[in-house]
């Protein structure tokens, strides 16, 4: 019976911990899209439509004997989105073209074609576009997520697009496409696993993350972290013997 129960309890396990991931994935796309700007029934639209049509792939142009095409849930709605934030304002067109140039250089350099795969990039440094996208949003707009985040999302899917589809398209197209089937050079192919979904995600990831740490330190600051240090301190074995050290107090003009 234990040699019977034992394959169906570890399908069960490994069922579950896929759920939980994918519940994880889910409510953590939920959450940035929330900082980026848009309302809780624009949020489940996005999720519903990504997740349902995101193995679809629409074909643009042939080319020796290639389809180029472009991905619903991992390229095209992403984009969408891009545009939504331009025409509401989200984003200035100034501010994202100077973000989505520097995220399409890096993602040009972290990224190969390779035949038979594509467009592929070796971890931890795929996440490098992401990275910038996120610290040069924060740098934009230092104390204002509501600001930085769309631009984060915004830096991060065109540049990761321009960086690694477009500027590698020629590259792919070179390889010889396979006879017995259908040849499809798909923009965001792998969907909600796609490195153009992924960088607009954890690029605000970023935001969120150093404006997290920046709340903080203003909510505890350079003192009371400080504090809790020699409070900490005081525990060691030879503390009682040590004398306090003075405590550096400003007076009303700021001095010390």
């Amino acid at each position: 019976m234990a040699t019977t129960l034992d394959p169906i309890l570890l399908a069960i396990v490994i069922a579950g911990l896929a759920m939980l991931l994918f519940y994880l994935y889910v409510g953590s796309m939920a959450k940035v899209f929330a900082k980026i700007g848009f309302t809780k029934s624009e949020v489940g639209t996005i999720l519903m439509v990504t997740l349902i049509f995101s193995g679809v792939n629409i074909p643009l142009f042939p080319y020796n004997g290639w389809w180029v095409g472009i991905n619903l849930g991992g390229a095209l709605v992403p984009l969408v989105l891009c545009y939504l934030l331009v025409r509401s304002r989200r984003v200035s067109l100034a501010e994202g073209m100077i973000g989505v140039t520097i995220v399409a250089t890096i993602t040009y350099l972290v990224t190969r074609a390779e035949e038979g795969v594509g467009i592929v990039a070796d971890i931890p440094i795929a996440f490098a576009p992401a990275i910038a996208a996120g610290f040069y949003s924060v740098s934009t707009f230092w104390i204002d997520i509501k600001k930085a985040a769309p631009l984060a999302y915004f830096s991060g899917i065109l540049g990761t697009i321009i960086g690694a589809d477009v500027f590698h398209l020629s590259e792919i197209l070179a390889f010889e496409p396979p006879a017995d089937e259908f040849a499809m050079l798909s923009i965001g192919g792998a969907s909600i696993f796609d490195m153009v979904y992924i960088t607009g995600i954890v690029a605000v990831f970023v935001d969120i993350f150093v404006f997290w740490v920046l709340r903080q330190e203003r909510k505890f600051g350079f003192y009371g972290a400080m504090a809790e240090y020699q409070k900490g301190a005081e525990e060691l074995p030879y503390a009682k013997e040590t004398p306090a050290a003075p405590t550096l107090r400003p007076d009303r003009k700021g001095r010390v």
